[in-house]
This record gives C-alpha cells, structure tokens and sequence, in this order.
C-alpha cells in the first residue's frame, strides 16, 4: 500500500488532476478524492438590527471548476448572540451565480423559531451536480428555539438552474423577523468538493 508520507516526502501534495484511490480491485472499482475547498478559521459577518436578508459567510467557486456528477457538502453554524423580545430568526444557504446573496437559489431554508441568546442553527447539505446546467439539493437543516427545543428538519431542493461556466457563490445568510437589538453570526462553514474523473 503507498504511504502518502512517503510519496511526498513530508510537502504538500498538490497537482491539476483527479485522486484515485484503487483499494488493490482492479475492474474499474475507484474512489475518486476530492477535499476540503472552504474551512473558515473565524466567525463570519455578524447579522446586526436588520430585518433584511444578511450574508454571513460566503465561498466563491471559480468558473469552469464544477462538471456533472460534482458534490459540494456544506457544513454551518449560526448562533444569535443577542436577541429581542419574541423575534424570530431565519437562516438559509444558497448558491448560485449572483454576486447577490438572497438572488440564487435557496437550498435550505430552516423554521423561524423565537431566539435567545446562544440560539444556534446547524446544517449540513448537499449540493449535487447533475449536468452543466442543472442540480439538486439534500440533507437537513436544524435551530434550538427559545424553549430549548430542537428542530430538525430534512430538506431536498429538487432540480434546478446553475451555471457551471460561471462563478457560483455559496452564502450562509440571516434574516430576523423585525429590525430589533438581535446579532447572529456564522462560527463555523465548511465547503468540501468531489469531482469525478473527466
């Protein structure tokens, strides 16, 4: 079995084509590697007083990168810091060619729950190419309401419009139910993408 160490020499391994991993099958029976593209090493942009849709994190994937058969998982986090009265928070991902967060597609969308301070949203979708032109959307998406309760719910996003030819943007956002004295902020977004070999 190779030893990645051993092949590298200790460097970083980085190179324009696939990853294959055989397992020692042969006929044709290969795991393709992709990795990690996005892992934020500090808290996004903080929602603040708004009754807007607000972007909290964002990664961009360049032009002409994505191909059909393409995964994309995203993995997020939101907490409300600060919270008024009984208002309510939504959070969303979406993606899409538009530079402007709340214009592409939403993917995911959780339930508007009264917040708390240390309220927080988690999800995990995702995002499957299915030809240059169209994709779906899968997994869940969860929020603790102001009653500790835990809300999860499964979200699919069945067929829709991309552009694979074209920067595609991949936004965590926030929108509070009135413009009050409520903060939140993503503290975590992970992007990882597979691509097939082509």
């Amino acid at each position: 079995m190779s030893k990645i160490v051993e092949l590298t020499a200790g460097r970083a391994l980085e190179h324009g084509i696939a990853m294959m991993v055989d397992h020692g099958r042969g006929a044709g029976s290969k795991m393709y590697v992709g990795g990690q593209a996005n892992a934020d090493v500090a808290a996004g942009s903080t929602t603040a007083t708004s009754d807007a849709e607000n972007e909290c994190s964002e990664y961009v994937i360049p032009a002409n990168t994505l191909v059909a058969g393409s995964t994309i998982r995203c993995r997020w986090v939101t907490a409300t810091s600060a919270s008024n009265s009984t208002d309510t928070l939504i959070t969303r991902l979406r993606f899409g060619s538009n530079t402007t967060a709340s214009s592409n597609t939403e993917v995911a969308v959780n339930t508007a729950v009264d917040q708390v301070n240390g309220d927080f949203s988690v999800g995990d979708m995702v995002i499957q190419v299915r030809t240059a032109t169209t994709a779906v959307a899968f997994g869940t998406i969860s929020d603790s309401d102001a009653l500790g309760s835990k809300l999860v719910s499964a979200q699919f996003e069945p067929s829709f419009t991309i552009d694979t030819t074209v920067a595609n943007y991949i936004n965590v956002t926030t929108l509070f139910s009135t413009d009050g004295a409520n903060l939140a902020t993503t503290q975590a977004f992970i992007v990882d993408i597979v691509n097939p070999s082509t």
